[in-house]
């Protein structure tokens, strides 16, 4: 149970960075170079602190993702407050029956296939502006893998 709570927590997460960076790059930064690199750090650190709900308000509020997407994201939160809030009151006592934990787990992982999906879905959004703007994701893709080599030990 603590390893599947932990995992759907963890790709949680990701689901929530993408989405501040897409706020972050979107919203705050708009066009590659009109603010200084360390003011859009500043800018991503802040937004990094939002709850998934604050996340979610700032992305309706500025139209920043397509309505499907915003819709998804909605369902997801709501499975998130489930998971971060209520799953222990709604679940813990059908974890005493073969049927009741097959459907806790079920929800669990379906709670970590959507959050791996949404993390995609938004990560194509970031895409699709930088593209717009005429930056080579592309580069940036093959620099950010040269960087993880070089922490992993490689060349």
């Amino acid at each position: 149970m603590y390893l599947s709570l932990g995992r759907g927590v963890w790709h949680l997460q990701y689901v929530e960075d993408a989405l501040n960076t897409l706020i972050t790059i979107k919203h705050e930064v708009k066009t590659p170079g009109r603010i200084p690199e360390a003011e859009a750090r500043e800018l991503l650190a802040k937004h990094r602190r939002n709850t998934l709900g604050t996340s979610l308000k700032v992305v309706r509020s500025k139209g920043l993702v397509p309505p499907e997407l915003l819709d998804s994201l909605g369902r997801f939160k709501d499975e998130r407050d489930w998971l971060v809030h209520r799953s222990q009151n709604t679940h813990g006592d059908l974890l005493y029956t073969d049927a009741g934990r097959s459907e806790t787990f079920t929800r669990l992982d379906t709670f970590t296939e959507e959050a791996r999906r949404l993390q995609k879905a938004v990560l194509l959004e970031i895409d699709k502006f930088l593209n717009a703007a005429g930056l080579d994701v592309a580069a940036a893709e093959r620099m950010a893998l040269k960087n993880v080599g070089r922490l992993r030990g490689g060349a």
